[in-house]
């Protein structure tokens, strides 16, 4: 077969290298085919060539090793889980163990179980004060702990499910699985999901005492049960044969139904498995693995077969190299071409007159970017400069200088006529435009728009008769950062025009923080005025009042600084308004 393949292959590079003209013609059609061939045909063109020869070598060289080598790798595999698993469980046991023996020969515990006679008050003292500690403090180290119990003879009345009467042991669970024993006997109840832990006290032959540790059966197997998972089961058997814990649902295996011998004699004629004996209670533990998922594993014996790889590997190159220069060439400019996009381009550099899924989607990517750059130009470019003709006509409706020449005017009569309150209020309008229109420029300090919304103050004090008072609060340190100009008196009007105005019974106050807030600016503006519901609070920055509003702020923000920046307004019936603006200071700030 090799040498058919390798013949073949000679009369292809031969025709490559010194092609005629009718063998050129023909190159040229087939490159014409497979160039329009669809992208699937051509996937399945190169699956099939560089795929089925040497993979077929490879599965019938494989197939002749796989069972012995895949059942040694795997029973070892499942050797050292079990292993490891098997000593998890036992250290917890030991650990449990070592509980049981400490508490047996405590010196409380057997005063407890020796002094028959105390009088009432006297076992209950010694109950709450000794018993209750020494039975309820290990709960909270161990989680796997539910309660411990100590039944015996000297206690007359049940104390808090820890410590009661020995006539009462035939009330529990685990009661009839007891021998008469000293040593420490294991029981387990799966439907209880509970394991007992119990140990007789025997005052010569008489038993005395019982000390019960009831633990969480979960928790206790959780080691198990996390290796027993896909095609993966397993038991623990107690040295009587009854099934501790299972977990064997595998394909076409019964084991819930059949008898508890019955059950892992199915298992073991089923399935791969091995066994460990625990060294703590006489456990057995059985870990399984059906013969399906051995027979999965024959992929790892590659690792074996690499000098069939490599001769297999040069085939696959050399057509690989061939098919993947034909068909990602294109894939690769266009891939080229979105990572420009990504990075900010706008411009389509690759075109393809392909009629194969490439180049529709190349043609496709072609008309989506100039949907999307006539989209930006049409929504984007032209909203913000409408906004911004919108601000500077604005801006132009007022002449600065006449404005300013007319107040200065009115203001020299004013003093002229000793009407300093018209005065007062003329310097205060001045200063208000003044700072209002700020040259023209878009951004103002900090001391700028504070100065401006004191003028605007000044004004509606005088327009209200004095009837509100401004209480601030400003930090000196942001006198000097820049924040968009006409920001905070909006705000302001807003909470004279619909909160202060509104409110009808006592003081009015209105109070106004800039603060410092490390990477931003707090700029907040309260009214104890009559307040409203919060949904309806949270609908002002998207209503559009008849006047420059909340807004027409926000707006400005989210157009300057994206999510950087926020307005949030807090209100309820009764308690009055509070609007926070947080802005960016200049060093945190994205350029726009």
């Amino acid at each position: 077969m090799y040498r058919i393949f390798a013949g073949v292959s000679g009369n292809i590079t031969d025709a490559v290298r010194n092609p005629t003209g009718k063998e050129q013609e023909r190159m040229r059609k087939l490159y014409q085919i497979i160039k329009n061939m669809k992208y699937r045909h051509k996937l399945t063109l190169l699956l099939v060539g560089a795929s089925l020869v040497p993979m077929t070598v490879l599965a019938l060289y494989s197939h002749m090793r796989m069972s012995s080598f895949v059942r040694q790798r795997e029973m070892e595999d499942m050797d050292s889980i079990l292993e490891q698993t098997r000593e998890n469980i036992d250290s917890q046991v030991a650990v449990y163990t070592s509980l049981i023996n400490y508490l047996t020969y405590s010196p409380d515990i057997e005063e407890i179980i020796k002094e028959k006679n105390m009088d009432n008050y006297t076992a209950y003292e010694q109950y709450t004060k000794v018993a209750d500690p020494l039975l309820s403090v290990p709960k909270s180290y161990h989680e796997a702990i539910k309660q411990i119990q100590l039944f015996a003879d000297s206690i007359r009345v049940e104390h808090e499910y820890t410590l009661v009467p020995l006539k009462k042991i035939r009330e529990e669970w685990w009661s009839k699985s007891i021998e008469e024993d000293v040593r420490i006997q294991w029981v387990v109840n799966e439907e209880r999901k509970e394991v007992a832990a119990v140990r007789n006290i025997y005052d010569r032959k008489e038993l005395e005492a019982v000390l019960c540790i009831t633990l969480d059966y979960d928790k206790i197997f959780q080691a198990f049960d996390n290796i027993t998972e896909d095609e993966t089961g397993g038991m623990i058997v107690d040295p009587k044969g009854n099934i501790l814990y299972q977990d064997v649902a595998l394909p076409g295996i019964q084991s819930e139904s059949a008898r508890p011998g019955e059950a892992l004699e199915a298992v073991k004629k089923e399935c791969a498995w091995t066994e460990s004996a625990s060294r703590e209670n006489n456990w057995k533990y059985y870990l399984f693995r059906s013969k399906a998922s051995i027979s999965g594993a024959v992929s790892r014996l590659f690792l074996e077969e690499i000098p069939l790889i490599c001769i297999c590997g040069v085939i696959i190159f050399v057509l690989g190299t061939f098919f993947s220069r034909l068909f990602t060439r294109k894939i690769e400019e266009l891939t080229a071409n979105m990572d420009q996009v990504n990075h900010g381009s706008r411009q389509v550099v690759v075109s393809s007159d392909s009629e194969d899924e490439v180049g529709i989607l190349i043609r496709s990517f072609r008309r989506m970017m100039d949907e999307i750059n006539r989209l930006i130009d049409e929504v984007y470019v032209n909203k913000i400069a409408l906004k911004e003709f919108e601000l500077k006509a604005l801006q132009a409706q007022i002449n600065p200088h006449f404005l300013y020449n007319t107040l200065s005017a009115i203001n020299w009569m004013a003093i002229r006529s000793n009407q300093k309150e018209i005065s007062k209020v003329t310097l205060a309008l001045s200063t208000f435009y003044r700072t209002a229109l700020s040259c023209g420029e878009d951004m103002v300090t900090m001391e700028s728009c504070i100065k401006n919304t004191e003028a605007y103050l000044e004004i509606q004090l005088v327009m209200h008769n004095h009837e509100f008072s401004v209480q601030w609060d400003t930090d000196s340190s942001i006198k000097n950062e820049k924040v968009p100009k006409l920001l905070l008196q909006p705000v302001v009007e807003n909470a004279l025009e619909h909160g202060l105005d509104e409110k009808e019974d006592g003081e009015k106050i209105l109070c106004i923080a800039c603060l410092d807030k490390g990477k931003e600016i707090l700029l907040s503006v309260t009214d104890n005025g009559p307040g409203m519901e919060p949904e309806k609070a949270k609908t002002l920055v998207t209503y559009q009042a008849k006047g420059y509003g909340l807004k027409n702020v926000h707006d400005r923000l989210k157009l300057l600084y994206g999510e950087k920046s926020s307005i949030c307004i807090f209100s309820q019936p009764g308690m009055g308004t509070t609007v926070e603006i947080r802005v960016p200071k200049e060093e945190y700030r994205d350029e726009n």
